[in-house]
């Protein structure tokens, strides 16, 4: 009953457009003469989200910006304006609508909400994003591209990296690493430098599991905000691809990295 109640909420944020909303910012000059409209109807200190920019970046760019090819040629500073709005201005009530000018295409519309549900807080991020037809809507429906965040302090979690998705004692090493980042338990956190380094004490690591681990390690720096290891650890890894350029496996997580490299840019713009 619970379930049906929450998809009824759901339903009701994603086609209540008809609330008037008041514009605050609009942003041009972006990548291709883009045009980013921002608008809410509460502009309170209090709305302000206590999630750390590292997981705001980390899902929000991948998710709203790369994940279907959304919005891919997006600069920094468009990203980080974003991102900075949905932190800052909305809180449970007061939703927020983000609409991305696309010359000669449909414009790219986003729709944020925090619902309190079950005693439990969630981000949940709309868009005009048809994932089936692969095109932009004219406006959100119910098929729209969707995603959910549990929000647990300053940590913010997608729906299924919640511990209750995952089997623990099932997962190998590297898996592991990256569960205990992205999970909302904040004791797992201790956890992952100690598993980092059993892994790469492993004399039979293959080549990808060795740069998948040390991009988990890159990530947990970013966590940590140990700036110094940051530059060090990406420059490591920019060697490692370069020295195993001819292995066409390593691409994926060649891109994983550039996409790590533009979100340490987004924290440094967001601080």
């Amino acid at each position: 009953m619970r379930n049906k109640e929450s998809h009824k909420t759901i339903e009701m944020y994603k086609n209540s457009l008809t609330i008037l909303f008041l514009i605050l910012f609009t942003i041009c000059g972006y990548s291709q003469a883009a045009k980013i409209t921002i608008k809410s109807d509460g502009m309170k200190e209090s709305n302000y989200l206590k999630m750390d920019n590292f997981y705001l970046t980390h899902y929000l760019y991948i998710d709203l910006f790369l994940r279907e090819s959304l919005f891919v040629d997006a600069n920094k500073e468009a990203v980080s304006a974003i991102l900075e709005a949905i932190k800052k201005y909305v809180s449970e009530g007061n939703p927020l609508e983000i609409e991305v000018e696309k010359p000669g295409e449909t414009n790219y519309k986003i729709k944020v909400v925090i619902l309190n549900k079950d005693d439990k807080e969630l981000l949940i991020v709309f868009t005009n994003w048809n994932p089936k037809k692969k095109l932009f809507e004219k406006e959100i429906e119910k098929d729209s591209y969707t995603r959910w965040y549990f929000l647990n302090g300053n940590k913010m979690t997608y729906r299924k990296d919640m511990s209750k998705e995952n089997n623990y004692s099932e997962l190998n090493k590297v898996d592991l690493t990256n569960t205990y980042l992205f999970d909302e338990l904040t004791d797992n956190d201790t956890q992952i430098k100690t598993t980092i380094e059993e892994i790469l004490k492993e004399k039979d690591l293959s080549v990808k599991d060795k740069i998948m681990t040390n991009l988990i390690l890159l990530k947990y720096y970013i966590f940590k905000g140990e700036i110094e290891n940051i530059n060090i650890q990406v420059e490591y890894l920019k060697g490692e691809f370069e020295i195993n350029k001819a292995k066409p496996d390593l691409k994926g997580l060649e891109a994983a990295l550039r996409a790590t490299e533009f979100q340490i840019e987004l924290i440094d713009l967001m601080k």
